[in-house]
């Protein structure tokens, strides 16, 4: 997995209202407001209009002094409304990309020879925010790795808006330092367009449509590494190159004052925004909604979150009830907004009056990240809950839980593992026989609960029983840990009931979008060293074609299903 992720799914189409592609009649000339809402489940768009500069006038709903940009990123949730000018000539493409560069939907506007919104650079991932050092290299912690701990966060070190963690990288451009309580600057770093290198580029002649407007991810391109966005043409750099900017925050500035009166009291409540995209778990303050308190306020203070994003992902937060203040530098006209993406290893800053009673949900709008736990109850002191919501209550904060499993069987042998798993708590059967290269069958299996404490760390205990043919021969206990180490190689170790201790290391890698080669290293001090290797070729969403290669057993082919 490269530094940064970009999106969770892979769609099959992007709509701009229901469809991959529409027209849009309008003279030349004509001048035309649209209302960009992203009504997406989880997918941010790039903006862009081939007839020129868009005028934003509106953010979320709320007047805003007019901002031209050429391009601008619209996270999951927000709304825009913008001024174009149609141009003579022909008709203009409004096009919205996927962040990710795996689609796009389109709006032609005017009639007449078609003019294409210029292509989009896809994103360079592979560009670590810092300097890599061996610090973060070998840090114990998921935190740690990006420079910015707990014990950090607590300090107040990165209570300033803009970028932040990654061992001290460059703060905004303008930012000056201020007492606490009166932060009025930056939000995202490179919230914006470099506007010289964008009307430069929107002068250009544009460039042909080259790649088709379905989302479906490389369903024509089965070539080495071209699941990997390393392999792209070109790439660009998300919020530091012009042709891939990030939200328009910097230059947002409401049209009357939104300062609040100085003598209310001030309540500052930092969250951090954590999570885990290989076990798919997210978090606020490193805690999943199932197992967080309310975050509780008082009515008629002026409430300040500090959001600092630990992730390489964006999230939209959102908060029912309130429009918050984006503290962006524009002192008492800093922007009300009722979402702000808070983008990767950056802080944004937001506050609003507690001037609506009741219980209110604040969360991120990336759904699947809601359903996984980033999310909270803003409550405040003194509401009662009606009795019959009270009741249902408890729902809200139900951690469900979730089963997949596979099985291979090749010639030579088969395994399979299955996993019943909440937030913390993973019950994993594991299961191996072979039957090749040795006297009639052996076999193993090993029932375990680990509890999860991080991306890098969990602990476990379980139960290992041997056997050989239909006769289990032994049942040992072992208690262990399993710990990511760098470059993402997973570890297994554990201590049994005989005194034995065994060792497992692994990792896989993606080829292609269907190849994948995994090579697995295990020492035990009852059997010593045992091997394998694997390559996999998906035939479908649950089947895959394998081939595979152990110390023990030797080299075998089958089929592995997942369910």
């Amino acid at each position: 997995m490269p530094p940064m992720d970009i999106a969770d799914v892979a769609y099959d189409r992007f709509l701009a209202n229901g469809k991959p592609e529409s027209t849009l009649k309008a003279d030349p000339g004509e001048i035309i407001r649209l209302r960009l809402i992203n009504g997406s489940s989880t997918t941010y768009f790039l903006l862009d209009f081939a007839g020129g500069p868009m005028s934003i006038i509106s953010a979320d709903g709320l007047a805003v002094k007019p901002v031209e940009e050429n391009r601008f990123l619209i996270a999951v949730a927000e709304t825009y409304d913008v001024i174009i000018k149609v141009p003579k000539g022909g008709s203009y493409e409004f096009r919205a990309t996927a962040q990710d560069g795996s689609g796009f939907a389109s709006v032609w506007i005017g009639s007449g020879l078609r003019h294409p919104a210029p292509e989009i650079p896809k994103p360079n991932l592979y560009s670590n925010p810092g300097k890599l050092s061996l610090k973060r290299v070998f840090a114990l912690t998921p935190a740690g790795s990006m420079g910015m701990t707990d014990s950090m966060l607590k300090a107040g070190k990165f209570d300033k808006p803009g970028m932040a963690g990654m061992n001290g990288m460059g703060k905004m451009a303008g930012m000056k330092k201020m007492p606490a309580g009166k932060m009025q600057s930056g939000t995202t770093m490179a919230g914006g367009m470099a506007k010289g290198a964008m009307k430069k580029m929107a002068m250009e002649k544009p460039l042909p449509v080259k790649h088709p407007t379905t989302g479906k991810k490389y369903g024509r391109n089965y070539h080495l590494l071209a699941s990997d966005v390393s392999s792209s043409g070109k790439l660009a750099l998300d919020g530091k190159d012009p042709a891939r900017p990030w939200a328009p925050y910097k230059d947002l500035q409401s049209v009357t004052p939104t300062a609040f009166p100085g003598d209310k009291p001030l309540r500052v409540i930092r969250l951090t925004l954590d999570g885990d995209m290989e076990r798919y778990v997210w978090f606020l303050n490193n805690k999943p909604l199932s197992e967080s308190d309310s975050i509780r306020i008082r009515k008629g203070e002026i409430v300040r979150f500090i959001m600092v994003n630990r992730t390489m992902m964006h999230h939209p937060m959102h908060l029912h009830g309130h429009f918050f203040r984006v503290l962006n530098g524009k002192g008492e006209f800093s922007p009300l907004k009722h979402t702000v993406d808070v983008a990767p290893m950056s802080t944004t800053v937001i506050e609003f009056n507690a001037n609506e009673f009741g219980d209110w949900f604040f969360h991120c709008h990336l759904l699947y990240h809601m359903k996984s736990g980033m999310a909270r109850l803003v409550h405040y002191e003194g509401f009662t809950l009606n009795p019959q919501l009270s009741a249902a209550r408890p729902n809200l904060y139900k951690d469900s839980w979730y089963a997949w499993g596979r099985a291979d069987i090749e010639s030579n042998m088969a395994d399979g593992l299955f996993i019943l798993s909440n937030t913390r708590n993973i019950i994993s059967l594991e299961w191996e026989t072979g039957w090749h290269n040795v006297k009639g069958t052996e076999w193993e299996g090993v029932l375990a609960w680990d509890r999860y404490m991080n991306r890098f760390f969990s602990v476990f205990a379980g139960l290992d029983e041997l056997g050989g043919n239909r006769v289990r021969e032994k049942t040992r206990g072992v208690l262990g840990f399993r710990y990511l180490l760098p470059f993402n190689l997973e570890s297994r170790t554990w201590l049994d009931s005989e005194g034995g201790v065994r060792f497992n290391l692994g990792k896989t890698f993606q080829l292609t979008p269907r190849f994948l080669l995994m090579y697995e290293a295990q020492y035990d001090s009852h059997d010593k060293w045992e091997g394998r290797c694997r390559i996999s070729y998906i035939v479908r969403k649950n089947l895959s074609a394998i081939a595979q290669w152990s110390s023990d057993y030797g080299i075998g082919t089958g089929v592995r299903v997942r369910f």
